[in-house]
């Protein structure tokens, strides 16, 4: 009876592997891994009538057969791990794609915003060295004109000291000589 448990399990280790093959082919992006995908469900397939025709035709014989009936139940659980860590791997490898993709899509478009605002940078620093050389321009005007101001005002102002220094002598030689 305990054989016949074991194969009966492999039995449904089989079930569950045929779900779990048809969920990582659906999970399958390229035609290739699709075709491998449907070859293993083919195989698991033939496994799984082979149980049933073992544990059908050879029911006397399987209470006897304790060792094939371990191998039978180690081989069907084995393909269902199998499946179920390939099934694991596809599914978290998939999400990994996805946000990597996403991540991709967000740094060219943060490439583009940052090349746009290079551009307008770029355009900003022009206009402002125009506006510099403008500046410095009317600058050296305005400072060449406060030079000149500040030269007449300077002769002015020479002027204007030295007339009252010297006219107070011309007035008291003009008096004295009266």
């Amino acid at each position: 009876m305990f054989t016949f448990i074991l194969v009966l399990l492999g039995v449904f280790f089989l079930c569950y592997a045929i779900f779990i093959c048809k969920k990582m082919i659906n999970s399958f992006t390229r035609s290739i891994h699709r075709r491998a995908g449907h070859i293993m469900l083919s195989l698991i397939i033939i496994f799984f009538l082979g149980y049933i025709i073992y544990m059908v035709f050879n029911y006397n014989l399987l209470f006897t057969n304790f060792i094939v009936s371990i191998l039978l139940f180690l081989t069907a659980f084995f393909v269902t791990l199998v499946l179920h860590v390939n099934h694991s791997l596809i599914i978290r490898l998939t999400m990994k794609t996805l946000e990597l993709k996403e991540f991709s899509e967000n740094l060219w478009e943060q490439t583009k915003s940052l090349s746009s605002n290079t551009q307008q940078l770029e355009k900003i620093k022009y206009l402002l060295e125009e506006k510099n050389k403008e500046l410095e321009t009317a600058l050296q005007k305005v400072s060449a004109s406060n030079i000149e101001a500040a030269k007449e005002l300077a002769s002015k102002e020479a002027d204007k000291a030295y007339a009252e220094a010297y006219a107070p002598e011309e007035k008291t030689d003009k008096s004295e000589s009266e």
